[in-house]
């Protein structure tokens, strides 16, 4: 399902994009306008993971409930987990290993701590999966249910902090790094969709769900190649050191459509179907985590 894993995706993210950060000295109260626009697209990168674990926990949970590759799947569950904690804790305490500061903006925090009530319900259904290394249908009924309640709260954290800083970070470059996080979040909820269809949990309301993301990853996509307006606004053409990256991300995309339509229309799948699925979502979303770096490195020079 792709050989490097999630814990590996996040080291080389931060190495990638925070390298330029390990001698700054000051925190956010001496920081110059670079840093301070570093550290909040900093900032924007981890509450938009928090948005693409939520449904990657999902989307494992939904393997090991058809026994597809099981023991990654909980290793893909257990990493996630982990990594949402942890997350959690930097946008709070800091990542001193990035210079990146506690919070204290007062609305900031109060984002956190909602994001915290929800994981707080879907966090231990998650966890008796981990242990039980399976997971029964009471469980898997409560996670579909309570993750995407999760997914919005983490959403509205990210634009909380998007509002609060705005004057840290141009727009255009706070909205084409939120985009490229929709993106990685999406690659992951339209696998989880799909199998919910094959599953014939809630196929009918999963069909429709599947069908919107579909779209809003065409959307996604264009607008990151700046012939889309986000929000009311045109996203830059992107750069030589984007481009490539968009482009790689079309041609995975376009094998991974069909496979998706396949398995709407005929509500089952193969397990080599689920395994293209995973496979091409994974790079998909890992195309995406390139073009973050590559955006934030792009607040250095702010």
């Amino acid at each position: 399902m792709g050989e490097r894993t999630i814990l590996e995706r996040r080291d080389f993210g931060k190495m990638a994009g925070y390298a330029s950060l390990a001698a700054a000295a000051g925190l956010a109260a001496t920081a110059t306008n670079a840093s301070a626009a570093q550290d909040i697209s900093h900032k924007i990168k981890i509450a938009g993971e928090l948005r693409t674990f939520v449904q990657r926990m999902a989307l494992a949970t939904a393997f090991v409930k058809l026994d597809v590759d099981r023991k990654h799947f909980l290793e893909v569950l257990t990493e996630e987990f982990e990594l949402f904690n942890a997350d959690i804790q930097a946008l709070k305490s800091g990542d001193p290993k990035y210079a990146m500061p506690a919070e204290d903006n007062k609305l900031v925090l109060e984002a956190i701590g909602t994001v915290e009530i929800g994981w707080k319900v879907l966090g231990p259904q998650l966890k008796d999966v981990i242990d039980a290394g399976d997971v029964d249908a009471p469980h898997f009924t409560k996670i579909e249910k309570v993750n995407g309640h999760v997914l919005a709260l983490t959403d509205s954290l990210l634009h909380r902090i998007m509002h609060e800083y705005k004057s840290s970070l141009p727009l255009e470059l706070a909205y084409q790094i939120d985009v490229a996080g929709v993106q990685q979040m999406l690659s992951q909820k339209m696998i989880k969709e799909a199998i919910l269809v094959a599953l014939e949990f809630e196929a009918d309301k999963h069909h429709d769900m599947l069908v919107g993301s579909m779209q809003l990853f065409d959307f996604g996509m264009d607008k990151l190649n700046g012939i889309m307006l986000h929000n009311e606004v045109m996203l830059p053409k992107p750069t030589d050191d984007i481009q490539p990256k968009l482009d790689e991300a079309k041609v995975y995309w376009e094998k991974l459509q069909p496979i998706l339509h396949h398995v709407d229309q005929a509500h089952r799948a193969t397990n080599e179907e689920l395994a293209e699925l995973a496979r091409e979502s994974d790079i998909l979303m890992d195309i995406y985590g390139h073009i973050i770096n590559a955006l934030i490195e792009r607040a250095a020079a702010v």
